[in-house]
């Protein structure tokens, strides 16, 4: 998969999905410059905002975790399920 990477650098979805598999396999210092990618390709997206919020707080970031958090929810697209999670991480930081 990370060979097609070079070909994929434009693409939002693809960087998000390399982020969460590799945050999956607990490299959060990885997945971050995925997520990174993926949300300046689109900032809109909660998930992947929330996504990047997880590992950077995985990584003990938790000033640029907060942020991302809060991110996330200003973008309005997380589901209710989503957004009290996200709030919870932001009452814990």
């Amino acid at each position: 998969m990370q060979k097609s990477l070079p070909y994929a650098q434009q693409q939002a979805d693809y960087q998000a999905f390399v982020a969460a598999l590799l945050q999956r396999q607990n490299k959060h210092r990885e997945a971050i410059s995925y997520f990174q990618n993926a949300v300046q390709l689109s900032p809109q997206s909660g998930v992947w905002q929330m996504g990047l919020a997880i590992s950077l707080r995985a990584e003990q970031r938790n000033a640029e975790a907060r942020d991302a958090f809060t991110r996330a929810l200003e973008t309005r697209t997380l589901n209710a399920e989503l957004q009290s999670f996200v709030k919870q991480q932001l009452k814990e930081l």
